[in-house]
């Protein structure tokens, strides 16, 4: 599908934005996180992802954007069969392929479909069948990753992956919250990744063995689901959510550990050596809450969300300002997402706002 032509409105935000994101030192990172899209087939959605996709190719010009990622629920949330979720994957991919610059996928809890699959309105249980294979999203959407030279998948099909930015002296590790096992008894899908978060032991081995293995100094993690529980509207389980605090701390301290859990399904032995040297995670960042919010976490690190991108109906939710931001289709809040500055000399972190919202700045 071809870009949708590029609306003035999206050009008149496109030159606010580029007069207020700060200037790029020589080694800061620059990237786009958009979440929380719930990409459809409608006007209004193609217009406002065509606009996106121009707005970035007319910053990119002079402001130099690294990559872009989209933080999960990237298509999903509305009634539609297991092809026509496909369909829709695909649509989103032609429109992304046609960004100049590096577009990365995370996967969120609605790009599997699995929620129509529920057996009754109010049930988290969902049978089989209306699923989209983790393979067929990878293929459809998140394969095109791979044309970035800078970002390195986990390999299989894994909807996790890193990027290294060298002049920044940072690598950005994507995970996958949603990484829990595909289990069918009797048509059911044990857990499903509408409901059910986590980390298997072969993200957790990855993230030990390979994107934490040899890291430069400053590393950022993003994800769907926000890192800490004080971020998400309501107390979800995320499986194996505290050896993944382990692990980065041990990370941080440069430190050795064992880690080892003997549940059924996710279950783990890893040995971790980071070698005595020590890093620096700067922040972490994640959507799902579809607000903009910020704390310092579980384990003493920024964590930050970023508001849905997606329509008004996608679940618009109240932020840490106290503001419940409209998008109105076809003007300049259309949509909302961040343009993050990380400047690891000057120790901070920008969030340029693209769209309804409001710009935030961090101290490191």
């Amino acid at each position: 599908m071809k870009l949708l032509p590029f609306a003035d409105y999206a050009k008149e935000e496109t030159l606010r934005v580029r007069a207020e994101l700060p200037a790029k030192g020589a080694h800061d990172l620059r990237f786009v996180f958009i979440t929380d899209l719930h990409y459809k087939f409608i006007d209004e959605m193609q217009a406002s992802v065509s606009n996106t996709v121009h707005a970035i190719n007319e910053l990119n010009k002079s402001e130099k954007i690294d990559f872009i990622c989209f933080g999960g629920d990237n298509v999903g949330n509305y009634p539609a069969s297991p092809e026509e979720h496909v369909e829709m994957m695909a649509e989103l991919a032609s429109l992304l392929a046609q960004c100049d610059v590096p577009v990365i996928c995370v996967q969120g809890n609605h790009d599997d479909n699995s929620i129509h699959g529920r057996i009754s309105p109010d049930s988290t249980v969902c049978r089989i069948g209306t699923n989209v294979s983790d393979d067929v999203q990878y293929d459809v959407l998140f394969a095109g990753s791979e044309k970035c030279e800078h970002y390195h998948g986990g390999g299989n099909k894994a909807l996790y992956g890193y990027f290294d930015a060298p002049v920044a002296n940072t690598r950005v590790i994507f995970l996958n919250s949603s990484g829990v096992p595909y289990i069918e008894e009797n048509g059911i899908m044990i857990y499903n990744q509408q409901w059910d978060f986590g980390y298997t032991e072969a993200q957790l081995s990855w993230l030990c063995d390979t994107a934490l293995k040899n890291a430069p100094e400053n590393v950022i993690f993003i994800q769907h689901m926000p890192f800490d529980s004080k971020l998400s509207e309501t107390n979800e389980t995320v499986y194996n959510k505290a050896v993944l605090d382990k692990i980065t701390k041990a990370f941080i301290r440069g430190a050795k550990a064992r880690f080892i859990n003997t549940h059924e399904d996710f279950g783990y032995n890893i040995f971790a050596d980071f070698g005595g040297k020590t890093h620096r995670v700067p922040v972490r960042i994640s959507g799902h809450c579809h607000a903009d919010s910020a704390c310092i976490d579980d384990i003493g690190l920024l964590s930050v969300t970023t508001m849905l991108a997606g329509r008004n109906n996608s679940g618009l939710a109240v932020g840490d300002d106290g503001v419940k931001y409209s998008h109105e289709p076809f003007s300049a809040t259309e949509t909302s997402f961040d343009i993050f500055t990380f400047s690891p000399v000057q120790n901070t972190l920008v969030a340029t706002r693209y769209g309804a919202g409001k710009s935030r700045k961090f101290d490191i």
